[in-house]
């Protein structure tokens, strides 16, 4: 299953045709991923755990019309309101599966890199922290059409589901 990932950044736009992510960034890949640190077992018999470990969203994207005002909402520790990401269907409908919604977000870096030579554009790697993120995820069907969603958010700053 062929997929075409969309981030919006508010304040920086991305060069995006997309009918449905017009001036949205294009994404060529992601990760991001949260953690539970368990100690041993206690003295009342079983393991215990913590604070949850959320690493950074982690976005790759070719250079483009976003990255100036993504370096410098870095240099200054710009406070981002919200970060949409959209993982969609690259065939049929576009129907969007899963969308993650981070809110009081921060670029933590952004680190480009490229090759002499290469037939493409170079590529950078932005990372954003967040106070907030909602997953939200859309079955689709044999048939291409949506289901239900299902959507869980977290609030790293009470460290509580809402």
């Amino acid at each position: 299953m062929a997929v075409d990932m969309f981030m919006k950044i508010d304040g920086a736009d991305g060069e995006s045709t997309d009918d449905a992510h017009s001036k949205w960034i294009e994404l060529l890949s992601f990760n991001h991923g949260v953690s539970q640190p368990v100690s041993g077992a206690s003295g009342t018999g079983g393991r215990t755990g913590g604070r949850a470990d959320f690493a950074p969203f982690t976005a790759m994207k070719t250079i483009d019309n976003a990255t100036p005002d993504l370096n410098i909402k870095c240099a200054k520790g710009e406070h981002i309101p919200k970060v949409e990401v959209e993982l969609c269907l690259a065939s049929g409908d576009k129907h969007t599966f899963m969308k993650y919604t981070m809110e009081d977000v921060i670029v933590n870096s952004v680190m480009p890199g490229g090759n002499a030579g290469d037939e493409t554009k170079p590529v950078e790697t932005v990372e954003f922290a967040y106070g907030k993120i909602k997953w939200e995820y859309t079955p689709i069907d044999h048939t291409g059409k949506p289901g239900a969603a299902t959507d869980r958010t977290w609030n790293l700053e009470t460290n509580k589901q809402e």
